[in-house]
C-alpha cells in the first residue's frame, strides 16, 4: 500500500480514534471524522480496526457522518481487515451508492470466495444507479464467473469506462480476445478518463499486444509506464512475453518525446 501521503495530518493512533469517536456536534471541524478514518490506515491494529468498524455500524444521516462512514469502509479495505467483512457486506444494500461502491471495492481488496457475498455483489449489476465499473472490476478480480452473462450486457454501455471494463472481463473469463480491439480503440478516445481507464483494463486482461499502443497513448508518462510495467510483471515470469518485445516501447516512453505520441486533439 502506498503511504507516501498518509501521515500529512500528523496524528497519533489514539488521537485519530478519539476524533472518530467524538460526536459531530462536539467537533471544531465536522470533517475531522473523515480525516481520522483516512489516517487510521497507518495503524493496522485491533483497536483501529474496531474503531473503523464501529463507525461503519453507526447509523446517522448527517452528511459528515456519511462521508466518514464511506472512508471507514475504504480504510478497512486498505487494511485488508478480513474480520470486518460481515460489516462491510452489510453496506452492499445501503441507500448511498457511494457507500456501496466503497464496500464493493473493499471486499475486492480483502478478498473472498464466499459465493453468497459474490452473488450479492453481482446482483448490484441489476440495480440502477450503481458504480458498475467498480462492481465489474471486483467480480473479475475475485474470478466470479457466474456473473459473466450479466457483465456481458455492459459491453455495449454508452459509458466508455464501463464498456471497457466489461469487455476486458469477458475476455478474462472466456479467453476470447475477439472484442479487445474495442478496448484498444479507447486509447484514442477524446476523453482522457476513458484513455486512462482502458489501460487498466488492458492490464487486467493481460493483453500484452497492446504494449506498443500504450506507449503512444496521449496520456501522462506515469500512466503509460505503469501500464507497461504491470503487463511486464505479469507476462515475463509466465513466459507470455519477452523483454526484447517490451524494450522498444519502454525506451520510447522513457524518452517521452511528443512526436512519439498518437495525439487525439
Amino acid at each position: 500500500m502506498d503511504k507516501r501521503f498518509a501521515n500529512i495530518f500528523n496524528l497519533t493512533e489514539d488521537q485519530a480514534i478519539a476524533l472518530l469517536k467524538t460526536p459531530l456536534d462536539q467537533l471544531e471541524d465536522q470533517s475531522d471524522r473523515y480525516l481520522a478514518a483516512s489516517h487510521l490506515i497507518n495503524f493496522p491494529s485491533e483497536q483501529s480496526i474496531n474503531a473503523l468498524m464501529e463507525t461503519v455500524q453507526e447509523q446517522n444521516s448527517e452528511m459528515y457522518h456519511r462521508i466518514a462512514r464511506r472512508k471507514a469502509v475504504e480504510s478497512l479495505g486498505r487494511l485488508k481487515a478480513s474480520v470486518a467483512l460481515p460489516i462491510i457486506r452489510s453496506c452492499l444494500g445501503d441507500e448511498d451508492c457511494y457507500t456501496v461502491e466503497n464496500a464493493v471495492w473493499a471486499i475486492g481488496e480483502i478478498g473472498t470466495q464466499d459465493p453468497e457475498i459474490l452473488e450479492e455483489i453481482a446482483q448490484l449489476l441489476e440495480k440502477p444507479g450503481q458504480t458498475y465499473r467498480v462492481i465489474i472490476q471486483t467480480l473479475a478480480a475475485l474470478d466470479y464467473k457466474p456473473a459473466l452473462e450479466r457483465i456481458k450486457t455492459f459491453t455495449k454501455s454508452d459509458n466508455e469506462p464501463i464498456a471497457s471494463a466489461a469487455i476486458a472481463t469477458v475476455c478474462r473469463f472466456t479467453g476470447d480476445t475477439s472484442e479487445m480491439h474495442k478496448v484498444m480503440a479507447f486509447l484514442q478516445h477524446s476523453s482522457v478518463n476513458a484513455r486512462r481507464a482502458c489501460i487498466q483494463d488492458l492490464i487486467d486482461a493481460r493483453y500484452y499486444q497492446a504494449i506498443p499502443q500504450i506507449a503512444t497513448c496521449p496520456i501522462s508518462m506515469v500512466f503509460r509506464i505503469r501500464g507497461i510495467r504491470l503487463l511486464a510483471e505479469a507476462g515475463l515470469p509466465a513466459g507470455d512475453i519477452t523483454f526484447e518485445e517490451i524494450e522498444p516501447s519502454l525506451d520510447q516512453v522513457i524518452r517521452d518525446h511528443p512526436d512519439h505520441l498518437e495525439l487525439v486533439h
